[in-house]
């Protein structure tokens, strides 16, 4: 499988050969391209574009994610930040605690030299968004970036000093769980959600 962010490099990874694409839309955490295409505006277009199976991320953390994400035409869904926050996860637990207690708007999308990511808002972010800003050079925000990284928040514990990955989802995540509970309250939910998707359905036509 591989990840792509426009219709176009869908098409280019299905020439070249791979089983499915995952769409990865700008909601994602990480790394990603630089375009801003949506996962409700990319996932229709990559289904439309290609005959591969494809997959869908970003924004996706519940029942009602996964409900949407099948109605634009994805064969699967793909999660990262919800599974950050169980308790099987690698990640330390104050970047664990970090994401239950993020609301709203709580990550920014950070330029780096060859690519966007998206990290959960905190100090290392602000500082380096600063930084940019105040046109700091190539090798200093890369060695801020390298004494700052994923390594000293998911295993170091620094979560507010270093980088944390995350995609918007965060702000929907209100407990850590296991991941097969995750799991359990999506399949368990998407009946109940489907069917009140079709009652307003019915009450509007």
């Amino acid at each position: 499988m591989h990840a792509v962010s426009t219709a176009t490099h869908a098409q280019k990874a299905e020439a070249a050969g791979v089983d499915a694409v995952i769409c990865e839309g700008f909601e994602a955490g990480g790394h990603k391209g630089f375009t801003e295409l949506t996962t409700l505006v990319l996932t229709p277009m990559v289904a439309d574009a290609v005959a591969i199976p494809v997959v869908t991320g970003g924004g996706i953390g519940d029942a009602r994610g996964v409900l949407a994400a099948l109605a634009l035409g994805a064969d699967g869904i793909y999660m990262g930040t919800r599974f950050m926050a169980t308790r099987e996860a690698a990640s330390h637990q104050r970047v664990k605690s970090a994401i239950v207690a993020a609301t709203d708007v709580c990550t920014v999308s950070v330029p780096k030299a060859h690519m966007l990511a998206r990290d959960l808002s905190n100090d290392f972010t602000a500082t380096y968004q600063q930084m940019k800003s105040e046109g700091a050079a190539p090798q200093v925000l890369a060695k801020y970036l390298g004494a700052h990284g994923q390594y000293h928040s998911q295993y170091l514990g620094q979560a507010d000093d270093a980088e944390i990955c995350c995609g918007q989802v965060a702000g929907l995540i209100n407990e850590v769980d296991t991941a097969g509970a995750v799991l359990e309250d999506i399949t368990n939910s998407i009946r109940a959600q489907f069917d009140a998707l079709q009652e307003r359905l019915a009450a509007m036509l």
